[in-house]
């Protein structure tokens, strides 16, 4: 494709416009699955049909103010996680709010947390140190990591319930986390897993250690034959688009766009073939079940107890008000027994109500603008972003702020980006971009 090809699309792709069309494709190609698929066969787990016309339009109001405030290219990693704050949490929220017949006060107590986030994660990046030979340093510490998490989940006898059946895995989890889980192991694995593991990706797609890719993505394999957790098997499919999206056309429109994609053909299986795994997970599970317990998290913790951090970093000064951790509460209050885990805005609220939401979107906002210095002058963006994506999403769809910061990796790789910030990427970001001309093609006719 020519340069001047390139560029066009490259203008047209990140514009508003763009944007605003792909976003409004995403939120009807979930309404329809949620009208053909999700309520008429998941309605006894609340997915109900009950839309109200005035909540639908003005559902359609909230989003298009969020749009309009939304970033339309990646020029630093929050704007790829506001973007998926939008995609994956506030448009099914809004979705499911108006079809649903929701409560519009805990609507809005979530686009509260939302707009604490856009406001704190801007403002001057921060001066941070660079680490001599961080580079080595990152590489040679996730080398060491992997290869310790690998042995262990051979030598521990996980490597018995090895499996590759995407239809099994449940029939294996629990024993095989029960043997690779001792020890301390159950945070390391997960840190491997998120983050080194990953991390090892981006090297190697930064050096063109093709060999390095490959042995990161059979270890990848290695790790959920035997763990048995699906996501761990697809993290270096999502290293490898943010390596090819982010550096070439980093419009947010794409991942709109990708998400509709996926959802339509899910829904066309299920209307075509009738065939529901598919659907009932990139539709339901995805994204309604996520609305659903937003929702369900507002409503039980605004008639019963806060937690007040009583789980986790208070837990030596306030007393738990339950006899069961939060997420399996919840499912006990909603009948189904499950862990109900949801994002870091409703367990804001399940610590200290409006001002636990209003609290974490400071700190997440900071924390955005955190790891927006790393990039400044110090990673190349579509490293921070590859690096942190999987970590953050569990922050942003189902994890409790303290929890996503340890368990979840996302302090280990704040850690790892701030020792891979060397002088040779502040040397290459420092410069200048050299500018092409594009020459026009003029064509001689000569006349007879």
């Amino acid at each position: 494709m020519s340069t001047f090809r390139l560029e066009y699309w490259r203008r047209r792709l990140e514009s508003k416009t763009f944007l605003i069309c792909a976003f409004i494709l995403m939120r009807l190609a979930l309404e329809a699955g949620y009208i053909w698929l999700v309520s008429p066969i998941f309605s006894h787990a609340g997915f109900a049909w009950a839309p109200d016309l005035l909540k639908y339009i003005e559902s359609w109001i909230l989003f298009g103010l969020l749009l309009a405030l939304a970033p339309v290219r990646i020029q630093k990693p929050s704007d790829y996680m506001v973007t998926i704050l939008i995609a994956g949490l506030l448009l099914p929220v809004l979705s499911f709010y108006a079809l649903a017949g929701q409560t519009r006060e805990h609507l809005y107590i979530i686009l509260l947390g939302y707009g604490m986030i856009l406001l704190f994660r801007r403002g001057q990046a921060l001066d941070l140190p660079l680490v001599k030979n961080g580079m080595q340093f990152a590489l040679g510490i996730s080398i060491v990591m992997v290869m310790i998490v690998s042995v262990w989940m051979v030598v521990s006898g996980g490597i018995r319930y090895f499996n590759l059946d995407l239809t099994q895995v449940y029939e294996f989890r629990h024993e095989s986390e029960e043997l690779t889980g001792r020890f301390g192991f159950q945070y390391m694995n997960v840190w491997a897993w998120k983050v080194f593991g990953p991390l090892l990706m981006v090297i190697g797609l930064w050096k063109r250690w093709w060999w390095l890719v490959a042995a990161t993505i059979a270890l990848h394999v290695l790790w959920f034959g035997i763990s048995a957790r699906k996501a761990v098997l697809f993290y270096p499919a999502v290293i490898l688009v943010v390596w090819l999206w982010v550096r070439r056309i980093p419009a947010t429109g794409l991942v709109p766009l990708a998400i509709s994609i996926v959802v339509l053909a899910a829904l066309g299986v299920y209307l075509i073939f009738d065939q529901l795994l598919w659907g009932s997970l990139f539709i339901r599970r995805v994204f309604y079940v996520i609305a659903n317990n937003s929702f369900a998290y507002y409503e039980f913790f605004s008639q019963n107890p806060k937690v007040w951090w009583s789980n986790s970093v208070l837990s030596r000064f306030v007393e738990y008000p339950y006899d069961a951790p939060t997420a399996l509460v919840i499912g006990q209050w909603q009948g189904t027994m499950a862990w109900v885990n949801n994002s870091f805005i409703s367990t804001g609220f399940m610590h200290a109500g409006v001002f636990g939401v209003m609290l974490y979107g400071v700190l997440v906002g900071l924390l955005f603008r955190l790891i927006d210095s790393f990039s400044h002058k110090g990673v190349p963006v579509w490293m921070s972003v590859a690096v942190m994506i999987v970590p953050m999403r569990s922050l942003l769809i189902s994890a409790d702020l303290p929890t996503a910061l340890l368990t979840h990796g996302i302090g280990v790789a704040l850690i790892m980006l701030m020792i891979l910030r060397s002088r040779k990427f502040k040397r290459e970001m420092s410069r200048k971009p050299k500018q092409v001309q594009v020459r026009p093609r003029i064509r001689f006719v000569i006349s007879k």
